[in-house]
């Protein structure tokens, strides 16, 4: 992936909104890559999910990419990682 934007810190324990932290317009399709060491969390929610929520798990090194139109993409770490988010 080519990186123009900063990587995202997720704090442990902390929900994340990736749109937010990288500046990129709500609803446009990104990918994001885990480049921490640990297990990331994703969801795709207007506002900040709570841990019952549905999500999908991203492991180190993956990539995933969320829908066209998404109204938000948060993320979420219980012992903190990097997510690399770029537009797709």
């Amino acid at each position: 992936m080519a990186t123009s934007l900063s990587p995202v810190i997720i704090p442990p324990t902390t929900w994340v909104d990736l749109y937010d932290a990288t500046s990129i317009i709500v609803g446009t399709q990104i990918i994001i890559q885990n480049t921490g060491g640990s297990e990331a969390l994703l969801s795709e929610s207007a506002t900040e999910p709570d841990n019952e929520s549905g999500y999908n798990a991203i492991v180190p090194r993956v990539y995933l990419t969320n829908e066209t139109a998404a109204d938000g993409a948060w993320a979420f770490s219980d012992t903190g990682t990097t997510l690399q988010v770029e537009e797709a």
